[in-house]
């Protein structure tokens, strides 16, 4: 159980396993660790491309090993502390002093800490690094070049969705002189401003709620805003809002393909306004990207299958009739080369010998008629 009247020093701390800055450092030169797990009463483990790893020499973490490395996390800040203790769990962002940024989530299980940090790097990645040439060009002249609208980002936790993003509004930062605002929870990647003025803002520490902040982003001159996440009516509406009056807006949902991305928005209102909303989405909708990390073929890196979706007239006009199951067919046979469904990048990947027919065959499976 934690001890709730413990208080540590910086100077307390002798064994080397109690010092996060230790234990990052032993996974911070490998770029296929993806997270780190520390538990009481657990080895230390983390995960080197699909498989948890555990540090046997370290012995078992106990209670108060666990409590001194989280309050190095905190900053040593007792209301933060104090916070988490009330709050049972936190989500916030680290930025280790090599200037590797983690996401953490801290939590407790049985009255004992658990933390989990996942490896988000020191350097936005480039979309050609991620995605095949022709997409990252797609979204460069469809998206990210664009003065207004929503563009979406999807799939459930783990999909590096903010990769993804970063590496767009890094691009955005280079070459557009114009106002971004991030909104997010926590912020996992620190931009520095280049042609854009750039305002980062978290939740619970710069701001209450991301239905708050786009109240409030209104009266701060944006261009272009990123929402970490949208999670309930008040901040779908807001977003829709902003896309509607002239504002390039980004964000994310966990959803698995464009179809059921509208679906969710479109669910977060009354059933009585859905049909209203629909026509605004059709209208407020530059695009949907879906992705999802599979392991390449030798097992030694994780890589990214993307569907893409554009707001094309026929896809526009099924969001209005709330036809929505017609538009995975609609990406599936396009001639459009910018639109694309998870199993034809798949099958892409799997004839370039990049990844198995075998680790993807849950997308190989569903219904298709063309790469």
């Amino acid at each position: 159980m934690i001890s709730y009247n413990l208080y540590c020093k910086k100077n307390d701390m002798k064994n080397p396993w109690i010092d996060i800055e230790n234990i990052l450092s032993l996974i911070a030169k490998n770029p296929n660790i993806s997270d780190l797990h520390l538990s009481s009463g657990e080895c230390i483990s983390y995960r080197l491309n699909w498989e948890i790893i555990r540090e046997e020499s370290a012995g078992k973490m106990t209670a108060e090993w666990m409590e001194l490395i989280l309050r190095q996390l905190f900053h040593w800040n007792p209301q933060r502390f104090d916070k988490f203790l009330w709050d049972k769990e936190s989500d916030f962002a680290y930025i280790a002093k090599d200037e590797t940024a983690y996401r953490v989530n801290a939590y407790l299980k049985t009255w004992r800490v658990g933390i989990v940090m996942r490896k988000i790097g020191k350097e936005a990645k480039k979309l050609e690094d991620i995605m095949f040439n022709n997409i990252a060009n797609s979204i460069r002249e469809n998206i990210l070049k664009k003065k207004k609208w929503l563009y979406l980002v999807t799939w459930p936790t783990g999909s590096w969705k903010s990769t993804s993003l970063v590496a767009m509004l890094e691009e955005i930062n280079k070459s557009r002189s114009e106002n971004l605002i991030t909104i997010e929870d926590p912020i996992e990647y620190v931009f520095e401003p280049k042609k854009c003025i750039v305002s980062q803002r978290e939740i619970g520490h710069d701001t209450w709620s991301f239905a708050n902040a786009l109240r409030s982003a209104m009266r701060q001159d944006p261009d272009i805003i990123f929402v970490g996440e949208i999670r309930d009516k008040e901040t779908a509406e807001a977003v829709l809002n902003l896309a509607e009056t002239g504002h390039l807006v980004f964000s994310t949902l966990h959803t698995n393909s464009a179809s059921h991305t509208i679906n969710r928005f479109i669910s977060f209102f009354p059933p009585d306004i859905q049909w209203s909303v629909a026509e605004r989405l059709s209208d407020a909708l530059i695009g949907i990207q879906s992705q999802v990390l599979v392991k390449s073929i030798d097992a030694s890196t994780r890589v990214w299958i993307f569907e893409l979706m554009l707001n094309t007239q026929s896809v526009k006009t099924n969001i209005k009739k709330r036809d929505v199951d017609q538009i995975d067919s609609i990406i599936e046979t396009s001639n459009m080369i910018w639109m694309i469904t998870l199993k034809q990048y798949a099958e892409n990947l799997i004839n370039k010998g990049i990844i198995s027919a075998n680790d993807v065959e849950w997308i190989l499976n569903k219904n298709s008629t063309k790469i």
